[in-house]
């Protein structure tokens, strides 16, 4: 596939990086030139130096053959300019704006095909603001990813030396939990990740394992991980922006697992900002005015009955050191949002709980758009242990690789797995393990795969794509 990603930026940079190693061709503009050398250096790919809202630039780039243009610079009129400019003159099929204004919500003719011309619109805060309530809502899970349809969830979990589980074979788990609905996909250990699951393979103290189930079967599944899990029902943000905002009024308008409504503090140092917050939120939500970083200030709000403290500020450099400061003084558990990459790979020598990278989220929104074949969504896990997809199988035994196939025959590449099938109707849904006896796939099955390496991908789209005809 032919993609042009304008905007060399942290986003910018991230989606050419996951994507190159596809064997797609990349072209990139930016503005920067460092910006373009410095991914030039990194990458196999294009990059040309320019403004993305120029037709020469953009013609120069190859965007009369481009197959999706990828709009994420900073400016949300140069994203949304451009896939204007990439349809009414070089008609590139896709085109996908980042938009950050919540203003434009208001307008969603502008952000149409009959608006910009944009086929797909990205919305960074929320996707952040989904990751971050479904890590409050799951207790001791260090990730949780939603597919699009049934009552069905990705955890990421640590093995705590005390649990039920820790050195114990992946088999145990069924004997842990007869009644739930469980499938392990991948485990990070701490030197390497094991990508061929096995119900002989043990797991080790300090492993992090990322595994299948249903909602309601969560927390129990996760307690088998854990010595002890916590409830989450009381929460400070520190910072005062707009994610902040988005954050609180989620949490807000939702119960807690248990039914109770959660107990939101929010810590903000400009006196106006918390005006306005204190106007936009409902009365139960209580704004401090003070720095994130104050320690006095943490002990008199009672940080140490905090569940959880996220910091998520426009400062990498607070967001780490108020969830430092929070911890020492007795908070459960700390989330940092944190852009550059350089400070996520110090945080695994630190006490904070879980680093949360912005760029994470809005690729992850990004990979659904992207991926060929009928994706439905695709996500990246932590700390680099692959990706999972949600693929709908489509075609007949005749026309179809997979159709009619039991799962454990289906061909898929080492490194590669059939996680669970969700079958039927929105109203009449049933997920099915990959572990079930005798499953076989059908058409119109959502079909979920782990994906060990990402150059194995191109393959796994091949293999689900029925033959010629068929549509």
């Amino acid at each position: 596939m032919r993609i042009l990603i304008l905007g060399a930026g942290k986003v910018g940079s991230s989606v050419a990086g996951n994507l190159v190693s596809e064997s797609n061709d990349i072209t990139i503009v930016d503005k920067d030139k460092n910006k373009i050398n410095e991914i030039q250096s990194q990458y196999d790919l294009q990059g040309i130096v320019g403004d993305a809202t120029s037709p020469s630039v953009l013609a120069e780039a190859g965007a009369a053959d481009a197959d999706m243009v990828i709009s994420v610079t900073a400016s949300d009129e140069t994203n949304l300019v451009t896939t204007l400019i990439a349809e009414q003159l070089f008609n590139v099929p896709a085109r996908i704006a980042r938009v950050r204004n919540e203003e434009l919500r208001e307008y969603p003719a502008l952000l149409s095909t009959a608006g910009f011309r944009a086929t797909s619109v990205i919305w960074p805060e929320d996707a952040v603001t989904k990751s971050i309530v479904e890590l409050i809502q799951h207790p001791e899970a260090l990730q949780v990813i939603d597919f699009s349809t049934a009552d069905l969830i990705l955890v990421s979990v640590k093995v705590a030396s005390e649990s039920r589980i820790a050195n114990c074979p992946v088999e145990d788990i069924h004997i842990l939990v007869p009644d739930c609905r469980v499938f392990i996909v991948s485990i990070c250990k701490k030197k390497f990740k094991v990508t061929n699951v096995k119900g002989s393979t043990v797991l080790e103290p300090g492993d992090e394992v990322f595994f299948l189930t249903l909602k309601q079967d969560a927390p129990t599944v996760i307690r088998q991980f854990r010595k002890k899990v916590r409830r989450s029902d009381r929460v400070m943000i520190a910072g005062g922006g707009s994610l902040s905002l988005q954050l609180a009024k989620a949490l807000d308008n939702m119960e807690t697992p248990y039914g109770d409504a959660y107990n939101i503090k929010i810590i903000e140092e400009d006196v106006t900002r918390c005006q306005y917050l204190s106007q936009h939120l409902s009365s139960s939500v209580l704004v401090l005015n003070g720095d994130m970083t104050d320690e006095t200030l943490f002990i008199n709000e009672g940080i140490a009955n905090i569940d959880v403290f996220v910091a998520v500020s426009n400062d990498d450099e607070d967001n780490f050191m108020s969830c430092l400061l929070a911890k020492r003084l007795g908070a459960h558990c700390t989330i940092a949002l944190i852009n550059r990459a350089s400070y996520i790979d110090l945080v695994d020598s630190t006490d904070i709980d879980i680093v949360f990278s912005p760029n994470e989220s809005v690729l992850s929104d990004l990979l659904r758009h992207i991926r060929q074949g009928d994706v439905v969504s695709a996500h990246n896990l932590r700390r680099d242990a692959g990706e999972v997809m949600e693929m709908v199988a489509h075609g007949t035994p005749k026309n179809s690789k997979v159709i009619g196939k039991p799962v454990k025959k289906v061909g898929v590449p080492a490194g590669v797995s059939i996680g669970c099938i969700i079958r039927g109707a929105s109203d009449d849904q049933e997920v099915l393990m990959a572990s079930d006896e005798g499953l076989t796939i059908e058409d119109g099955d959502h079909v979920i795969l782990y994906v060990g390496n990402r150059k194995q991908i191109p393959e796994i789209e091949k293999l689900f794509s029925p033959s010629v005809g068929f549509f």
